[in-house]
């Protein structure tokens, strides 16, 4: 992927919560590094309570024009922001869900990924702190609690890579390398949920911090809509960005209170 010279994107604006017309946003939002702070492991971020009141109110200002785009599969972004009614990306796009719990994508079982889960676990073993997260349709190798460990853990990788085929492919993000479907990324699935309502006809805001969000900015860019980067990773396609996972929160929370009927603005 090519970047554009834009490592001054943080200069520019990200329009203001009045600003931003929720009778014509569909928002896309990307969940950890995004809304919510990156942990050690996977399963120990901390949700609060108030993102996903947040999330719930945006939903229903947005006329259900809202979908969490995730590395992680649907059901845990359902456990973690109990939004399971909400239209939804897992695995990078390799599951789709429209709102309403209509299911227009989802991993085909391979039984390829069997030894490649049994080598997952070798390469885990032989490299002390790698983490293995086994999401079903995909395999990741975190490695952020020894990030000295990022060469030897992304050259493992590409055994991996090998055991499952050319219908793989592995992506890097941040302290992560991932064994994905090759057919999905979080912009094919941006793009489909456009065609269908309640996205239909809207403009495309995308939110996102990492490498696999890139795509998404593309698509974003592309209906000539408002990609955001959250946090200091550059380059980026983004043309807008926020400070952290604090800051989008406070926007989603500004979003939502400037537009709720009674509250001042």
């Amino acid at each position: 992927m090519k970047f554009a010279d834009n490592t001054a994107v943080a200069a520019d604006r990200l329009p203001l919560p009045p600003e931003a017309n929720v009778a014509s946003i569909a928002l896309f939002l990307d969940v950890d590094g995004t809304m919510l702070d990156l942990a050690l492991r996977p399963d120990a971020v901390v949700v609060d309570p108030a993102l996903r009141e947040t999330l719930s109110t945006l939903h229903a200002l947005l006329g259900g024009a809202l979908a969490i785009v995730s590395g992680r599969p649907i059901r845990e972004i359902d456990a973690l922001l109990a939004l399971d009614d909400v239209a939804a990306a897992g695995l990078h796009g390799a599951e789709l869900r429209a709102e309403g719990y209509a299911t227009l994508a989802q991993p085909v079982p391979n039984p390829r990924l069997d030894p490649v889960r049994a080598r997952a676990l070798e390469i885990a073993a032989a490299i002390p702190g790698v983490l293995v997260e086994d999401k079903g349709g995909a395999i990741a190798l975190h490695y952020r609690t020894v990030p000295q460990a990022e060469t030897a853990t992304r050259n493992a990788a590409l055994e991996l890579l090998v055991l499952a085929g050319s219908e793989y492919e592995l992506i890097h993000g941040n302290a992560v390398v991932e064994l994905k479907p090759s057919h999905a990324d979080k912009g094919t699935a941006l793009a489909t949920l456009m065609q269908i309502a309640p996205f239909a006809g809207r403009t495309p805001w995308m939110i996102g911090d990492d490498l696999t969000d890139e795509d998404a900015f593309v698509e974003a860019n592309r209906e000539r809509g408002v990609s955001v980067i959250v946090g200091p990773r550059r380059p980026t396609l983004a043309r807008y960005a926020l400070a952290g996972p604090a800051a989008a929160r406070a926007w989603l929370a500004a979003l939502a209170a400037a537009h709720t009927p009674g509250n001042s603005r």
